[in-house]
């Protein structure tokens, strides 16, 4: 992956956490109160910033063992998911009904998001390097 597959995955990010923010703005007026949590934006910042991170270290390791690191990395945010979630409900920091819904929601969300987007450039970055490899072989083949 390029340097630029870092700065077209974190723009991606940034517009989706906005999109989400704008939609929890809006659901606010026409959903129950009981139904999302106030420290909503909290969440998505946790979330944006686990998601970055994976990203960042699944970036750095892509030229080893891309579907291990992958699976480490989303194993490693899951548990961290499920720390926060755990934490929140011990420390009664909130209602569990408006903390569930608003997480689980968040939560699957940026599953759908990260796992697609990072198919995408794990796609183009595979035909980028057949590109590359045909290029190479044309230029051998001529010479």
């Amino acid at each position: 992956m390029k340097s630029s597959y870092l700065m077209f995955y974190f723009s991606k990010l940034s517009i989706f956490s906005m999109a989400i923010c704008f939609v929890s703005l809006f659901a606010r007026l026409f959903l129950p109160a009981e139904f999302l949590s106030e420290d909503l934006p909290y969440y998505i910042v946790m979330f944006y910033v686990v998601t970055a991170i994976s990203f960042v270290v699944l970036y750095k390791k892509r030229k080893t063992n891309f579907v291990p690191t992958f699976m480490l990395t989303k194993i490693i945010k899951f548990l961290t998911y499920i720390f926060v979630l755990i934490l929140v409900f011990l420390l009664d920091i909130e209602t569990n009904i408006k903390f569930a819904v608003s997480y689980c929601i968040i939560f699957f969300l940026f599953l759908v998001f990260d796992t697609i987007t990072i198919s995408q450039l794990s796609r183009k970055e595979v035909e980028e390097s057949k590109l590359l490899k045909n290029t190479n072989n044309d230029e051998v083949e001529n010479n």
